[in-house]
């Protein structure tokens, strides 16, 4: 019986130990590519389809920043 515990909490320990070391960390930023393509899209999405460029570029900028790799 003693030898059945201690290889149940082996186990347990174990799969502990894996399970905490191969989740992803939740404090990992993001990749260059993956906040440029961010940039890209915000960018997109608020130039729309119009060319009047000029005051909407600068605007457009402005309120993408927090996505600017």
């Amino acid at each position: 019986m003693n030898n059945f515990k201690n290889l149940l909490i082996a186990i347990l320990t174990g799969l502990l130990g894996l399970s905490l070391f191969t989740l992803p960390a939740q404090g990992a930023g993001k990749s260059k590519e993956a906040k440029s393509m961010e940039y890209l899209v915000c960018l997109n999405d608020h130039m729309g389809s119009t060319k009047s460029y000029g005051l909407m570029i600068d605007g457009a900028i402005k309120s993408c920043t927090k996505y600017r790799p």
